[in-house]
């Protein structure tokens, strides 16, 4: 198991970057970047998953007590935790769950991507549809879960590459 203060630096890091940078950007109503999923990609494949939905908890429940989103971030946290587990098992069939982190240099940038838009792809469309609580405005919704998957997954991919550098 590997030491635990590198995942509390980074909980503290990518939280703050949040909260005090990423939820200050809104570009025209419809780009938010989340970069604090950043956490959770990283995560150790053999972290348990109810750890992880303990965290997701906390995670979101700062990022809602900070953005002022009443719960939202919270239940899509705990979701795309509670998923993470099963998606790494139909994405990567042979990984070693000894190993510390799902990478692209340890399975390749496709099969990153792949992991990556997947939950992401999960945590906005849960976000998005929870705060609009309507389908009457479907159009506007669906185009901000898109447009913010494209967004947040390409910070992710960003700081992947920065990070395999």
């Amino acid at each position: 198991m590997p030491s635990v203060l590198p995942y509390i630096l980074r909980f503290v890091a990518v939280l703050l970057l949040q909260v005090l940078l990423f939820n200050n950007l809104d570009f025209m109503g419809y780009l938010s970047p989340y970069i604090y999923l950043i956490f959770f990609l990283r995560l150790p494949v053999s972290f348990k998953t109810s750890y992880s939905m303990l965290l997701g908890f906390l995670m979101g429940l700062l990022v809602d007590i900070f953005a002022n989103t009443m719960g939202v971030h919270t239940f899509a946290c705990v979701l795309v935790c509670f998923v993470r587990n099963g998606w790494i098992g139909m994405l990567f069939s042979t990984l070693n769950a000894q190993q510390d982190e799902v990478s692209a240099v340890r399975v390749g940038w496709l099969d990153y991507f792949k992991y990556v838009v997947g939950l992401v792809l999960l945590h906005h469309t849960v976000l998005y549809m929870l705060e609009a609580f309507t389908f009457f405005a479907f159009g506007y919704t669906l185009l901000r879960i898109v447009l913010n998957t494209v967004c947040t997954t390409g910070f992710v991919l960003c700081y992947e590459y920065l990070r395999s550098k």
